[in-house]
């Protein structure tokens, strides 16, 4: 039953980011973290994370000239993976994530009362590479850098095909940085690269059906599916907290 539910997990997860952008990790790392602990979660999680994106990435290509601040964004992330690699091999982040969920929480409930809520074109700017400076420490941390990122790329109002190339080039950049920093920490094994393997290839696969067979949605349709996400990622990080 551990083994299906971490099958169904991936699978829903999967379906979601062919779609939005996001949603593997959120769906599946709370079910696997049942099975391996949070930590090892957020390790075998990584190497899905870096393929599935890479393939998202290549099949939104055409709207890279619709993306803003990707490379403040990028670089800042890069700087920033690293200090949350140290907090999940040697700190306890649970506060870093209370305080995230509770930030992502109110930004849903604005985005719900005022759905035409987005950044001024100057505090967007501001806001870029302190954004990315938190969603790659959070990556490093918990493998959930969408819970800052998504919220930050949805507020500035961009298409939704501009919204899943930017967001898949991020979590790819953030996901290599975040291995790298694994492997420098000595935190692989054996069995955990296998385990990383066979989770990047179901992932990629199942993304590789939703992209071909799901038919495109709506930007309004789009968009709640990006709260869904969200919200689930802040529950994610609540749980974090509580367990």
């Amino acid at each position: 039953m551990e083994f299906l539910a971490v099958a169904v997990a991936v699978t829903v997860g999967a379906l979601v980011k062919s779609v939005t952008g996001i949603g593997l990790p959120p769906i599946a790392i709370p079910v696997l973290a049942i099975m391996v602990g949070p930590r090892d979660a957020v390790i075998i999680m990584t190497l899905s994370t870096i393929v599935t994106n890479a393939y998202l990435a290549w099949q939104y290509r055409d709207a890279v000239g619709q993306t803003k601040h990707l490379g403040k964004l990028t670089l800042a992330g890069i700087v920033g993976t690293p200090f949350g690699v140290y907090f999940l091999t040697a700190l306890d982040p649970t506060i870093v994530g209370l305080v995230l969920g509770l930030t992502v929480v109110g930004y849903i409930a604005m985005a719900l009362a005022k759905p035409d809520l987005a950044l001024s074109a100057e505090t967007a700017r501001k806001s870029a590479i302190p954004v990315g400076l938190a969603g790659g420490a959070l990556q490093g941390a918990t493998g959930l850098s969408s819970v800052i990122l998504a919220s930050y790329i949805h507020s500035l109002g961009i298409s939704p095909r501009a919204f899943v190339f930017t967001v898949s080039i991020l979590f790819q950049v953030f996901a290599i940085a975040q291995a790298i920093g694994f492997a420098v920490a000595g935190v692989y094994t054996q069995d955990l690269i296998l385990a990383s393997v066979v989770a990047a290839a179901a992932g990629t696969f199942i993304i590789a059906l939703g992209t071909r067979f799901i038919p495109p949605v709506s930007p309004v349709v789009f968009h709640r599916l990006v709260l869904a996400v969200l919200g689930l990622s802040s529950l994610k990080l609540f749980y974090d907290v509580l367990a």
